[in-house]
């Protein structure tokens, strides 16, 4: 119901709302003159606009922050002859008492809700040197348990809510320092080890630097024995050239020594 009433307010002010700005666009183009505004029929239309959108917006307000699901009552059992009802003030005061039987609990706020699967009980505590989870078991435990057994009543859900808390853990400082410094020298030591690494990959792009500069001269000594057997191979083309010509030359002194002869 509260939901719908929002809606419906909503969007009334927002019809209206649209109206005002409709009429303030229109005479600022000069469509509705200053004179138009004289007459006292335009003026009870404009007050009237204006005072329904105040309202309107006023009132879905005030259904957003109120907060219409809570209950007064809850019944415990309806049959044909009539209904019996506990009041909310009945259920808080009998909340407070159980909490207060539990050590370093004070109960502080108590509200019924009502929903779509029954009544809903919320609590808001203080918390005193407790585990939490350990409060908050036990508390639920207890509450199912009384109101299951003197009024045979079940809530839907049973909501906590620490409101204050003084906690019971108390961290050893010792320890913490003791795990700070040991995180601390692990990420040293990843660090020095990822230095390191980068350094034996330097150091093996280097050697293979120097490996490709070793290969270059051994190709160039490869080369020198095929040069040696050219070298060869021209010395030994001049050598026949040469006793070529001294044959050739042997050959034609008889041939002169015979002419001269004759």
């Amino acid at each position: 119901m509260k939901k719908n009433l929002e809606k419906i307010f909503t969007l009334a002010s927002v019809v209206v709302a649209v109206i005002l700005i409709m009429v303030l666009i229109v005479t600022a183009f000069g469509g509705i003159k200053q004179e138009d505004f004289d007459n006292n029929l335009v003026k009870g239309l404009l007050f009237t606009l204006g005072i329904l959108y105040l309202v309107l917006s006023i009132t879905a307000v005030v259904l957003v922050f109120i907060n219409a699901d809570t209950v007064k009552d809850v019944t415990l059992r309806t049959d044909k002859g009539g209904s019996i009802k506990v009041s909310a003030n009945v259920i808080y005061k009998y909340v407070k008492k159980a909490c207060a039987q539990v050590e370093g609990v004070k109960c502080q706020k108590v509200l019924l809700v009502s929903d779509e699967y029954g009544v809903r009980l919320k609590v808001n505590v203080k918390v005193v040197d407790k585990d939490v989870i350990e409060v908050e078991t036990y508390l639920r435990t207890l509450l199912e348990d009384l109101f299951r057994n003197e009024f045979d009543f079940s809530f839907s859900s049973i909501e906590f809510k620490v409101t204050a808390l003084v906690p019971k853990y108390q961290a050893n400082k010792e320890e913490i320092e003791a795990a700070v410094a040991k995180k601390l020298e692990e990420m040293k030591a990843e660090k020095v080890s990822a230095e390191e690494q980068a350094e034996d990959v330097a150091i093996d792009g280097e050697g293979e630097n120097l490996e490709q500069a070793e290969v270059a001269p051994n190709a160039e000594d490869a080369l020198e024995p095929a040069e040696v057997e050219e070298t060869a191979e021209a010395v030994a083309s001049e050598d026949a050239a040469e006793e070529a010509e001294q044959v050739e030359v042997a050959d034609e002194e008889p041939a002169e020594a015979d002419e001269e002869k004759e």
